[in-house]
């Protein structure tokens, strides 16, 4: 082969970044598909590389006869003494030839689309190699087009898609404008490698926070966790093992200059910065920032109940919901916001269940409505045709629910009431005890 070729060729792959071993893979899987389109076989093929003078031949073991009927098998004999002197008939020898001069114009092109084909393949495979082992990093790009509102960043060797979703609402591009993202997936695709990126993802927000702050960069402040509603408002909850280290005041920085970087970066998305504690009371406390927090309550169930001043309610919620969702996510349990009359209600109704559960408390969870005192069956019968069938239930009903149920009137919902209210009283001087009082 001509060495203006195969420098051609080397250089291709050198730009492409295919190694030289892969290279002469590639030229020797076009050279044996060249020869096996001409001649039906190639099973006697060799491909030699000599790379001092940066050339490759095609070797092939030939039988010698008098006239050859199979060119890719059989040597004629009077050629076959140029390249062996001591040649017979029926002897094998090695034949080197020079593929431009063996292949017809068919086999020739047969070989140049294999090697280009092989070459795209090897370079799709470098990309997706270079990039898979940078998933969850950040990187740099420019905005190439918008597609069905995905966007198409060129990333230099390939080019990666930031889809819809992974989109902030905040924010709007343009051709050209330069784009920083985080890697978020790399898939095999027929068309090439598919990088995903993302900017909503809260990846991208812990990478920001690793290049604008040396302290979370060195490992000297650790981010716990992130959550983020894009657009809306991000938390992140950090910590550090060192005593003199303020983990949150190194995230703000002097006058607010390294997190206000970051929040420039992300369109002035609002984002709080918490201490993070093993104490959920704490930890719910600084979760909710910014609203100021009365009283933390832990439940039964595992959450908490934040107590806030009325002012202080729609703070603690957020738009739609969200600062005490994120809250609660950053927290990993339950928030559940109340007023102080809120609290004071749920209180009073979740101690009367407590009595209840307390008195009637059998091995099944709920307690049947025959046990209550001197409720009438026939009451029973209205109450379980309403779909009351626990004094759990029951005990949940206003007096305006029970003139509901058909079949009750004032008299008999005020009765039911009264009964109630025997109980829990019974249970109050009972259970009557100072230090409860206290608490």
């Amino acid at each position: 082969m001509s060495n203006n070729f195969f420098e051609a060729l080397h250089q291709i792959a050198t730009d492409k970044g295919i190694s030289r071993e892969e290279l002469e893979n590639i030229v020797e899987s076009a050279m044996l598909s060249a020869f096996k389109k001409q001649y039906g076989t190639a099973e006697n093929v060799t491909v030699k590389f000599d790379r001092e003078k940066n050339t490759v031949s095609i070797v092939t073991k030939k039988m010698v006869v008098k006239t050859p009927k199979n060119l890719a098998e059989e040597i004629a004999y009077d050629r076959a003494v140029k390249i062996k002197k001591d040649v017979h008939f029926g002897d094998e020898i090695l034949v080197e030839e020079n593929p431009f001069e063996t292949f017809g114009r068919i086999a020739t092109q047969t070989a140049k689309q294999v090697m280009l084909q092989k070459i795209k393949e090897a370079e799709k495979d470098i990309v997706y190699n270079e990039f898979i082992g940078k998933e969850g990093d950040l990187i740099n790009g420019y905005v190439q087009r918008k597609m069905r509102n995905d966007i198409f960043v060129d990333l230099g060797r390939t080019e990666g898609r930031l889809p819809a979703s992974e989109q902030s609402p905040l924010e709007r591009y343009k051709p050209g404008d330069r784009l920083k993202a985080v890697i978020l997936s790399v898939k095999k695709t027929n068309k090439g490698p598919e990088v995903i990126l993302s900017r909503a993802h809260p990846k991208f927000i812990e990478k920001l926070f690793e290049m604008e702050i040396p302290e979370i960069y060195d490992g000297i402040v650790k981010i716990v966790r992130v959550v983020r509603e894009a657009g809306l408002r991000t938390k992140v909850a950090v910590t550090s093992d060192r005593d003199d280290i303020d983990s949150v005041g190194a995230c703000v920085g002097m006058k607010g200059v390294r997190i206000q970087s970051i929040v420039r970066e992300i369109e002035g998305e609002k984002i709080d910065i918490v201490e993070y504690s093993d104490d959920k009371k704490i930890m719910a406390e600084n979760a909710l920032t910014p609203a100021r927090v009365r009283e933390i309550v832990e439940t039964s169930g595992g959450g908490v109940i934040a107590v806030v001043d009325n002012d202080q309610y729609s703070l603690a919620v957020g738009k739609a919901g969200h600062n005490v969702r994120l809250a609660s996510r950053l927290c990993g349990f339950d928030i559940d916001i109340k007023t102080e009359e809120d609290y004071q209600a749920f209180l009073s109704t979740s101690e009367s269940r407590a009595i209840v559960d307390q008195l009637f408390s059998k091995e099944t969870d709920e307690t049947p409505l025959e046990e209550l005192p001197d409720l009438d069956p026939r009451i029973i019968k209205i109450l379980e045709k309403a779909g009351i069938f626990s004094v759990e239930e029951l005990v949940t009903k206003s007096f305006d629910d029970l003139m509901k149920i058909d079949g009750i009137g004032e008299k008999t919902a005020q009765k039911i009431l009264e009964i109630l209210a025997e109980v829990v009283d019974f249970d109050d001087s009972e259970d009557d005890n100072p230090e409860k009082d206290d608490e």
